[in-house]
Parts: structure tokens; C-alpha cells; sequence
């Protein structure tokens, strides 16, 4: 690889990206913005300094019509001008804001569900927010291969920045996008405010100008960056140097991940226009929401853009849903002053010093992302700098303050609580900073020149349990500078060896005192929870030991990532295990976590019962002493001295491990097989939830995945409950092999088994196209069905608003209950399995996307209502109730296991 000509910065914004670059041969060549080619309309080609992070699939015809115009094939995905155009017009195929779902922590990163609740874009067709982020960052790289092919992108410094909030997991995913996107691994991460102050010093190199702007004997800088996704602050200590005009200049201080920002202006523009389009108390429908944002989007885009009179109207229009031209289009009007009032008021109020974020019943909660309960940026802020020293001086970035009355008004409130008024340094290009900053501080690496002192923006803890309370120790303290190995040694910690094992992760931006090794008592709200690490230790088979002692260690690499080790401290044994972030804990684990860590039972018993179903299993059939889980069962509570309902979780996995090694012993007779279908998905019940978990359904899956021995009915009804049973520790690929081998027996048979129709409902992973069709096959069934109970229980569990284990991209349109609905208003709803299945299928859960129209809603209430449905299971159709762990003392049917508690929700 050629030697890098330049330090190229990436600004991977929510709303927009840009591109930066400095030349490496001159130690003061200035940063310049890379201006990015992309296509305004299917026929134009523009350059501009920033490319929109919209991505846009295109219609078979204007795919057709670009790759005319480009005479080469046209993407899947396009990014940029254009798409954000169509994100105006056709919302449902555009993805946005996947920077904010990389810090979203309740679902899978790596899934297939962008654009969030859009079904104008098949399930095949979506992407993961990974994917999207990938996407954009190698158009970008491919932009700049066809500007300067001399100099590959390959063999460039680079420096993506993120928001200083992003925790390790976030970070951790940014750069598996950029490996997605083909970038080198050398690829560094650069916290945005420090990125936009950056920029600010490269244009005040000269220590007389930047004097002029700051305190004589040094100061504090204030960064606020406030984009379309993040609101970003963080503080950093200006102090002069003996010797040297140049300051030294440390970073003391960054806030906690806000999810606050221009996206959330458009959901409270649109919220405010709502009831001008759907009428007092009513909500737009899905597809029309997304319109109306997306129309808000460009509404305050081009309010804030200019000032102009508080009367002046804007006018919105939306497709309605006539079939005529005209019929079809509503219109709404809005005033400056009232979305001057929403932006002030709601998001810049004015607030005391010690205000402190409010926590409403409901926020503005749209496309599944966390947004910040509070609107009000003020109070946010306030609650920052509780603690930290006054501000001298304040850097404005971000698109969404670039209305100078905000800026004003941030300015005088922190005045007025320090009575003293911070000076604002100019930053001309809020919207190109951070690029040019990310450009300039690869450039500074490079020549080795001085940089901002920034370590470790959050402390780290892990979760420990002394003496039955609940602990936290420090492993990387915050400031801790790059590179720099922490090690935590106490008296008892040990690995426990051939197995995964996962540690809880903390981490805390207010903690700054705690040193490495500190313990400290857990408090609700001072502490953020990450996913848990796990790492798997293996030795040799000649350490026969079940446990080795260990220490921790953790450092923060050169690249901005958190590094961290079980390291041996047994003298023999000379060896590491790395700990690395469960990333797809939440689907894999179903949101529940196992309350107990060991069997209710003493190993002499637990030995005993293992040894039972061994011999019992080894044994040929007996017509005089039959095998049936019945018996075997009956025998197991008489051995271990309780009732099999009583068994925790620990206990039925470790009565698993002799029942796995009986597998071979299916082929005995029917009844082996039968029995040991039985007794394996009662033992492993119900998937996930306890360690290992993932690896016995591997073992189990592949015995098993080509169907029974014995071809016989009950056999192949019994492993149709076993999978049920597991379901949930069934990857999207395995549940989509399981129904994709048994939809023909659905579609032919009159009457297929309703243990297989209770199967294919447990299902929540398989593709949405699959489940529409499971829909409209269960609905006819049930129509001329003279048992109609399990396809009612089925389609409850398909249209399930809150699924069980997997996520929200698992929800399908609410338009598929309205068929439901439709098909089955005139059944008796007296039925309980019917009831039960709107119970199910309404239920509010405060998403716009997966909840139910009102007026649909109303209607399922008076029939539950009438049917005399208790009121108290009614009024989660009528209202937002959150789920319960209560609610979840089964699943599908099957009653969970001792220990197995639900994670909250």
C-alpha cells in the first residue's frame, strides 16, 4: 500500500454527511471540503458540499432510467439530493436517520428492518441500520476514488466522527459499518464536538488570534452540536503554557447519549399540524404520518432558513385517500409563530440552573427510536453543567442551530446562571466543521503536533454481587488516555471455564473520580447499562479445573475503542480471553434473563435423576414397563423431592446434559422418540434465557432438522411442540426453514394439525411476506373450520403487537388486523381464543407504526366490551399500558420455568 497523500475526515451525520481532506506533505496545509457528485433527479447530476443521509429504493423504472443515464447499473440504494427529495414524496422507501438506530440498543443493529414500519419496501429488500451506514460511507469512499484515482481512498488517513455520547457499543458498530463499507482498519473515531473545535483552532493558529477570542489566563469552551439527531455538549479546559503562547487544551467533560434533535422538531411541527388533517382527537394512518413528517422536514427546513413576518402561513399538503385528483389532496396551513412558539417554547424554554429533565407519561416516540422523554434542550443543558466550571466561551455546531435567535437564546440563559455571559466563537460552516475538524486532527496525528487531551469520555463498571447486594467496580476510569492498560485484581475472581460467560456493563459520564478497581453501590438513573460482554474461556483437556483466577484488564485503543481481557492469573497457565459486547443479546435472549444461577436441587439427587433418564433410555421397549415422559417425569419428582413445577431453570439445563446423551437412543422404538421430543423441549424450554442456551439448540437442530425417525403422527406432533416450545431460541434462519417445510401441508390440507398451526404462530422471526400469508390462510380456515380455536390462537400470536421475544421489526402492518377485523366481526367474541386474539392484535403500545387507527381500535373495544371481556384486559386496546412481567408468566401456552424473569421493557 502507497504511502497516504492525505488526512481525509467523515462527518457520518443523521441528516447529512460530509467530506474533508488536508494534504499530509505540509505541516500547514489548510483542511478543504470535498465537494460530493450525486444525482438530484433521475436525469441530473449535481456536486454538493454535503451529502444527504438519505438512502431512496428506486422503482423498477427509475432504476431503468438511471442506469441509462450513468450507462452502467443502477444501485439498489441511492443516497443523497435525491433521495432526500423522495423522502418528501415517497417516505415509505426512503431510510433515514440510521445513525440514531446504531446507538439504539433494543434491537438488533444488524437486522433488516429499515425503512422503520414501511410496507412499500418488501422484508427481502430492507436493510439493517449497519447496512444503511454502510452504504453511505462507501459512496463516499467511492466518490473519492473517482476524483483523485492517484491517491486510493484505501491509503489515506481516515477519521469517522461520532457523537461524544455514543458509548463503545455504538462506536464498536460505526466501525463495523465502515469494514462493511470496504474501508481499511485503520480507520480512527473522532468525537464530533472535539472534531468542530478542531476546526475552530485550525482557523485561529496563530496564538494572538486565538487569545483575542478567550480569556487572557485561559478559559472553558462550551461545544454544543445539535443536529438532526443528537444534541452533543462537552466542555473542554483552555489553559496557557509556561514557555509556549500555544494553550494546552484538555476535554473535561461530555453528555450522556440525547436523542434530541431536528428530527425531533419535525415530530412536534407535525404533531401540532396533525388534527388539521385527521380532525380533534384522531391520528393519521401510518403511511400518511410518514407524509406529513417528511412534509414538516421541509417545512421547517425552509422557516428556518430565513426570517420573515410572525403571520407569514406555510401551507402542507397531503395524498389523501380519494380516488379522484383533487379529492385525493389535503391541505393545512401553519404560521411562523406557531412553529417559532413550538421551536422556543418546546425545545429552548427558559429554565433555572438546577432544572432538571422532566419524564413525562408519554414523549414524542416515533419509528421505534428512543427519543428523549423531554423536549427541552435548556434542561438538558443545565443539567450538564450542574458541577462543572463556568463557561467563558461558546462553540455553536450542527444544522439545527443555524437560526441566530436560538444561538442568542442558549447564550443569555447560561448568562444568566452563571451571571456571567459567555462570548460565542464564530463558526461560519456549523454543517462542514466537524468534517473539516476530522480532517484537520488526522492531519495533526500525522505530524505529531499537539492535541486535544481527550481519554476516556465515560467510566466503566461491571456488575458485581456481594453478600446480596448489587455493586459496580470500575474497570476503565473516565479520562483514561489511549492506550494506557488498567488491571483489576480482587481476591476470588474467577472464570468459569468451557462455557460462555457474560458480565453487565455500565457506564457513567459523572463519575470522574472513580479509579480503576473502585467499587461503587449501583444508583438508579447515574448509571447507563450497556449489552453485557461474554467471552468463552477453553483450556486444554489437561486443566481439570472448573474455574481459573483472573484478572481484568482495559485500556482505550489508538483507534477510540474500549479493549478488554480476562487475563490468567493461575502461574501455569498463560492466557487471555477477550471480552467482547453481545450485540444481538436482546433477540437472542428475548428480553429475559435467568434470576437464578443454580439448580434447586443437591448433587447427590441431581446425579441420581440424570442417571434415571440414562438407563431408562438405554433400555429396549418394555410392554410391561412402558416408557412415556408421564412415568419418567413422575420418577424424576420422586428422585429430586419436588414437583416438576418447582424445577428452576438451572435445573432443567443441567437434567438436559443425560437426556442429550440418550439422543442416539430415539431410534429404540416410537416410544423413545416420542417421549424424548417431549421431555427435550420441556428441559429446554423455553430456548433461551439461561447460559449456553444458544449452543444446546445448535445441538439440538441439527439431529433434528430433517424430521423424526419414526414417521408417524404423534412422533411428528410432538416435535411440532418441541419447536413451539423453543421458538424463541430460533434464529430467523431456522424459523424460516421450519415453515418454509411445512406451508405446503398448510396451503393443501383441510384440516392440517392444529399443533403445527400453533407452531407456525409462535414463529415471530419468519419474513413478513410469510407471515401476510399465514394471515389470509388462517382467517379462511378459521371461516369454515368447525374448531376454529387454534387458528384464532395463531393468528393472536401473528398479529401480535408486543411480540415475546423478538423485536418491533417483527410487527406487521396494523392493515393486516383491519383484515382480520373484517373477516371475523361477525363471529362470536364470546370465544375465548378470539377475544384473546385482539386482546393481542390491538393492543396499544404508543408506536404509531404498529398501533392500531382509533376509529379501528373503538370498534374492537365495543365488541370485547360486549362480549364481556374483563375490563381490566379491555383497557389495553383503549390505552397505552405497559407490558408486565406478570403478562409473560407464559409463553405460548407454556408455562416458564422457575428463574426465568423478564429483563424490564
Amino acid at each position: 500500500m502507497s504511502a497516504p497523500a492525505f488526512s481525509i475526515g467523515i462527518d457520518l451525520g443523521t441528516t447529512n454527511c460530509a467530506m474533508a481532506f488536508a494534504a499530509l506533505d505540509s505541516e500547514n496545509a489548510p483542511s478543504q471540503v470535498f465537494s460530493i457528485a450525486q444525482w438530484q433527479a433521475v436525469d441530473r447530476l449535481i456536486e454538493s458540499p454535503t451529502l444527504p443521509s438519505f438512502l431512496y429504493l428506486p422503482t423498477s423504472a427509475e432504476s431503468a432510467q438511471l442506469a441509462s443515464s450513468r450507462s452502467s447499473s443502477a444501485a439498489d440504494w441511492l443516497c443523497g439530493s435525491f433521495a432526500r427529495k423522495r423522502a418528501g414524496e415517497t417516505p415509505g422507501r426512503v431510510v433515514h436517520s440510521a445513525k440514531s438506530w446504531l446507538g439504539h440498543h433494543a434491537v438488533d443493529r444488524s437486522a433488516a428492518f429499515l425503512p422503520w414500519g414501511s410496507d412499500e419496501v418488501p422484508q427481502v429488500q430492507k436493510i439493517s441500520p449497519i447496512r444503511a451506514s454502510a452504504l453511505l460511507l462507501n459512496y463516499l469512499r467511492g466518490a473519492w476514488d473517482s476524483r483523485f484515482p492517484e491517491s486510493p481512498f484505501d491509503s489515506q488517513e481516515i477519521t469517522i466522527t461520532v457523537p461524544a455520547s455514543f458509548d463503545a457499543v455504538a462506536q464498536r458498530l460505526t466501525l463495523d459499518a465502515a469494514a462493511e463499507a470496504g474501508f481499511p482498519t485503520n480507520v480512527r473515531l473522532l468525537e464530533e464536538p472535539q472534531a468542530a473545535f478542531y476546526h475552530w483552532l485550525e482557523a485561529h493558529t496563530e496564538p494572538a488570534a486565538l487569545w483575542s477570542q478567550l480569556p487572557e489566563n485561559g478559559g472553558n469552551v462550551l461545544v454544543i452540536d445539535i443536529g438532526g439527531g443528537t444534541s452533543d455538549f462537552s466542555l473542554f479546559e483552555v489553559a496557557r503554557q509556561s514557555g509556549t503562547p500555544h494553550p494546552a487544551i484538555r476535554r473535561i467533560a461530555v453528555s450522556d447519549h440525547l436523542l434530541l434533535g431536528g428530527d425531533n422538531i419535525d415530530l412536534a411541527i407535525a404533531h401540532a399540524m396533525e388534527p388539521r388533517f385527521a380532525g380533534k382527537g384522531e391520528t393519521l394512518a401510518g403511511s400518511q404520518w410518514q407524509d406529513l413528517v417528511a412534509r414538516c422536514r421541509d417545512l421547517k427546513e425552509r422557516c428556518l432558513a430565513a426570517d420573515g413576518l410572525a403571520d407569514e402561513e406555510f401551507t402542507v399538503s397531503l395524498p389523501g385517500r380519494g380516488s379522484s385528483l383533487f379529492a385525493g389532496i389535503l391541505s393545512a396551513r401553519i404560521a411562523r409563530h406557531e412553529i417559532t412558539t413550538i421551536l422556543l417554547d418546546g425545545f429552548y424554554p427558559d429554565c433555572p440552573s438546577d432544572a432538571r429533565p422532566v419524564e413525562p407519561e408519554t414523549a414524542l416516540k416515533e419509528w421505534g427510536l428512543p427519543y428523549a422523554a423531554d423536549s427541552a434542550v435548556t434542561r438538558y443543558l443545565a443539567h450538564f453543567l450542574r458541577d462543572l466550571p463556568p463557561v467563558d466561551a461558546i462553540l455553536f455546531n450542527g444544522g439545527s442551530l443555524y437560526p441566530e435567535g436560538l444561538r442568542k437564546r442558549i447564550q443569555h440563559q447560561i448568562g444568566d446562571w452563571q451571571n456571567d455571559h459567555p462570548c460565542v466563537l464564530e463558526n461560519p460552516e456549523p454543517d462542514l466543521a466537524v468534517a473539516r475538524g476530522a480532517a484537520r486532527f488526522g492531519h495533526i496525528l500525522h505530524h505529531r503536533s499537539a492535541r486535544i487531551q481527550a481519554g476516556a469520555a465515560r467510566s466503566i463498571y461491571l456488575e458485581v454481587h456481594q453478600g446480596g447486594g448489587r455493586s459496580l467496580v470500575c474497570i476503565l476510569p473516565r479520562g483514561a488516555e489511549p492506550e494506557v492498560e488498567f488491571q483489576i485484581s480482587h481476591p476470588g475472581l474467577e472464570l468459569r471455564l468451557n462455557r460462555p460467560v457474560r458480565f453487565q456493563v455500565y457506564a457513567s459520564t459523572r463519575h470522574d473520580r472513580d479509579q480503576a478497581g473502585t467499587l461503587v453501590p449501583f444508583k438508579f438513573g447515574e448509571f447507563h447499562k450497556l449489552p453485557p460482554l461474554q467471552t468463552s474461556a477453553r483450556l486444554a483437556e489437561n486443566f481439570h479445573n472448573d474455574c481459573i483466577p483472573v484478572k481484568l484488564t482495559a485500556k482505550l485503543t489508538e483507534l477510540g475503542l474500549l479493549h478488554l481481557e480476562c487475563v490468567s492469573a493461575e502461574p501455569a497457565v498463560s492466557h487471555a480471553w477477550p471480552l467482547a459486547f453481545n450485540l444481538r443479546a436482546a433477540e437472542e435472549n428475548g428480553g429475559m434473563v435467568a434470576g437464578e444461577s443454580d439448580p434447586s436441587a443437591d448433587p447427590e439427587s441431581l446425579a441420581a435423576a440424570q442417571n434415571r433418564i440414562i438407563s431408562i433410555f438405554s433400555a429396549h421397549f418394555d410392554p410391561a414397563d412402558p416408557l412415556t415422559a408421564a412415568r419418567l417425569l413422575k420418577s424424576l419428582e420422586s428422585i429430586l423431592g419436588a414437583p416438576k413445577n418447582e424445577w428452576n431453570l438451572m435445573l432443567i439445563r443441567a437434567i438436559w446434559t443425560a437426556l442429550k446423551r440418550c439422543t442416539p437412543c430415539r431410534a429404540n422404538s416410537v416410544e423413545h422418540e416420542e417421549s424424548w421430543l417431549i421431555l427435550a423441549g420441556f428441559f429446554l424450554r423455553p430456548g433461551f434465557g439461561a447460559e449456553l442456551d444458544s449452543v444446546r439448540i445448535d445441538g439440538l437442530w441439527k439431529p433434528l432438522s430433517s424430521g423424526p425417525i419414526h414417521r408417524g403422527k404423534q412422533v411428528q406432533l410432538q416435535q411440532y411442540i418441541l419447536w413451539r416450545r423453543l421458538a424463541g431460541g430460533l434464529n430467523r434462519e431456522r424459523q424460516q426453514a421450519l415453515i418454509d417445510n411445512e406451508l405446503p401441508k398448510l396451503r393443501a390440507q383441510k384440516n392440517p394439525p392444529a399443533e403445527l398451526v400453533r407452531l407456525a404462530g409462535s414463529l415471530e422471526r419468519i419474513d413478513a411476506h410469510t407471515k401476510s400469508e399465514l394471515v389470509e390462510l388462517f382467517l379462511a380456515k378459521s371461516l369454515t373450520s368447525s374448531y376454529a380455536a387454534p387458528y384464532f390462537v395463531s393468528l393472536g400470536l401473528l398479529l401480535n403487537r408486543t411480540p415475546l421475544y423478538a423485536g418491533p421489526e417483527a410487527v406487521v402492518a396494523p392493515a393486516l388486523v383491519a383484515r382480520a377485523y373484517d373477516a371475523l366481526e361477525e363471529s362470536d367474541w364470546k370465544s375465548p381464543e378470539l377475544a384473546e386474539l385482539f386482546l393481542r392484535a390491538a393492543r396499544v403500545t404508543d408506536h404509531r407504526n404498529l398501533d392500531l387507527p382509533n376509529s379501528l381500535r373503538k370498534q374492537i373495544v365495543r365488541k370485547l366490551e360486549d362480549a364481556g371481556i374483563p375490563a381490566f384486559k379491555v383497557v389495553r386496546v383503549a390505552q397505552f399500558i405497559p407490558v408486565e412481567r406478570a403478562e409473560q408468566a407464559s409463553l405460548y401456552g407454556e408455562s416458564l420455568p422457575p428463574g426465568l424473569i423478564l429483563a424490564g421493557r
